[in-house]
């Protein structure tokens, strides 16, 4: 039978000055150990944080909001009204919308700033609107209907989050109208 040898251990045994089988496990046990309490303190923290992020979120509340804007149309897609609220939020103030029309006019993208009388900050609103279907009683043929949602703010407005469905019916004067409905998540 031939004999090999572990060029490998020869070479690790120089180079550590490692003179004997003996003195070779117990510096393997000891990378062993070391190696084993870094994977426990790795798992243990992993799990610690894991826990503690999950038992403080708590998940958020959605409080009822009606957000209705006036706008004059004359300065089409950059256009300005007023807004008031009612539920959830209690503001008024000043409104601008940019609308973003698709080609065929069938859909459009809408970005809104509320900007509250109070100085309190501003709330900015993505509306993914369409015309292409009649909207239900008490609505004429023709207006749009869509989605809402909350993407930023300043201010008191900084970390709020909202979202709902819209409706465009004309208010008794004669001006368009952007009736939003739906919630403010609460934290």
């Amino acid at each position: 039978m031939k004999k090999t040898t572990n060029l490998q251990l020869i070479a690790t045994r120089q180079h550590f000055h490692i003179n004997s089988p003996l003195k070779e496990r117990i510096l393997i046990m000891r990378h062993n150990k070391i190696f084993s309490a870094a994977i426990a303190l790795g798992m243990f923290a992993f799990f610690t944080m894991g826990s503690v992020s999950s038992a403080s979120a708590s998940p958020p509340t959605p409080v009822p909001v009606t957000i209705t804007g006036v706008y004059d149309f004359s300065t089409f897609p950059n256009v300005t009204g007023t807004f008031t609220t009612t539920g959830a939020l209690t503001i008024s103030g000043a409104s601008t919308m940019h609308v973003d029309l698709n080609v065929n006019g069938i859909r459009a993208h809408c970005v809104v700033t509320l900007i509250p009388s109070d100085g309190s900050g501003t709330i900015i609103i993505d509306q993914e609107c369409q015309f292409a279907t009649s909207m239900p009683a008490p609505y004429p043929t023709g207006q749009g209907k869509g989605r809402w949602e909350i993407v930023s703010g300043t201010g008191a407005y900084a970390n709020f989050n909202g979202n709902g469905s819209l409706t465009m019916p004309t208010n008794a004067q004669g001006f368009p109208e952007e009736a939003m409905r739906g919630y403010i998540y609460l934290h």
